[in-house]
């Protein structure tokens, strides 16, 4: 089968993506890269010896699928490829309303648009995922608690959503405005919910990763017999036993799901390039197959980003 013929969009988090291309051995090639020319941008082309692009009118060759991870600033871009028949992965959060003309872009032109959510396919939260759908097949979960930043909130509703599979009906109420966190109280694909949520200082996102940041996320489901949390984006998954519920439970009252005590931050690195992999990876299915997997659906991916928007207003 033919390689897919790659254009990056972006290298500042694009990089990531330029790493998983590369991870992905023959199966993809690079064809070159769309930026707006900073000094980075031209030292990752040199890098990797392909041309730099700095707009749409530049692109000079064939492109099958673009990695767009130029964030709001690349809206436009994120078009204008689609206008040009190549299919798109796309790095969060987008918004509604450019979603909207995104999708609808795609499906007249029957072209592939993902959404990379990312941290839901990293390897904690997925194992997170899997035991909160199995655990949800026996008893709906009954609440939800989440500790998470502004920059993690779409993340976390995306790690919830792959779990509910909808999140409707949906009821916010602010309760407390502390200095740096907002508290929300409310339902979510009707279980109720309380929501920590770390804000940047003076109403502006801190930079990615900054050391302000007191957390990644948190997230605990409740079942009536016990609570599972995701304890951070780098695990471990823990499975506490209700002893109300289990008195006479034989086996422990806590269980570690998933847990890897070797993982450093060139591990966590490494998962993150892997998790992107996947994505282009499913991306490429969806293209060659028509496989398309329920949290790239247009509906999970329309009512993920009103929520998140929905929810976001509110800090």
């Amino acid at each position: 089968m033919n390689h897919m013929r790659v254009l990056l969009c972006g290298t500042n988090y694009g990089r990531s993506y330029l790493e998983a291309i590369r991870l992905g051995g023959t199966k993809y090639r690079l064809v070159g890269i769309l930026a707006r020319g900073s000094a980075r941008s031209q030292r990752t082309a040199s890098e990797f010896g392909v041309p730099l692009f700095r707009s749409l009118d530049h692109l000079d060759r064939e492109i099958d699928f673009a990695c767009a991870a130029m964030g709001a600033s690349g809206d436009e871009v994120v078009l204008g490829l689609l206008a040009r028949n190549i299919h798109i992965l796309c790095e969060h959060p987008v918004k509604h309303s450019r979603l909207q003309l995104a999708l609808a872009a795609a499906a007249s032109r029957s072209l592939c648009f993902h959404i990379n959510g990312h941290f839901a396919d990293l390897e904690a939260a997925a194992a997170f995922i899997h035991r909160a759908r199995q655990e949800s097949q026996v008893e709906l979960p009954a609440f939800f608690q989440v500790t998470a930043t502004d920059r993690s909130l779409y993340a976390v509703l995306d790690i919830l959503g792959r779990i509910l599979l909808s999140f409707q009906p949906l009821r916010l109420q602010v309760i407390s405005q502390l200095a740096q966190f907002c508290v929300v109280q409310g339902v979510l694909g009707g279980v109720p919910f309380l929501f920590q949520i770390q804000r940047s200082h003076d109403r502006l996102l801190l930079p990615d990763g900054s050391p302000h940041y007191l957390v990644d996320h948190r997230v605990a489901v409740v079942f009536p017999s016990g609570i599972l949390t995701l304890l951070s984006m780098n695990g471990p998954v823990i499975w506490n036993a209700n002893l109300n519920c289990c008195k006479h439970l034989a086996g422990p009252l806590l269980t570690v799901v998933q847990e890897d005590r070797r993982l450093t931050p060139d591990g966590l690195d490494r998962q993150r390039i892997a998790a992107n992999l996947r994505a282009i990876e499913a991306a490429v299915a969806d293209i060659r197959e028509g496989v398309r997997p329920p949290e790239q659906q247009c509906n999970y991916l329309l009512e993920l980003s009103r929520t998140w928007e929905t929810l976001g207003s509110l800090l």
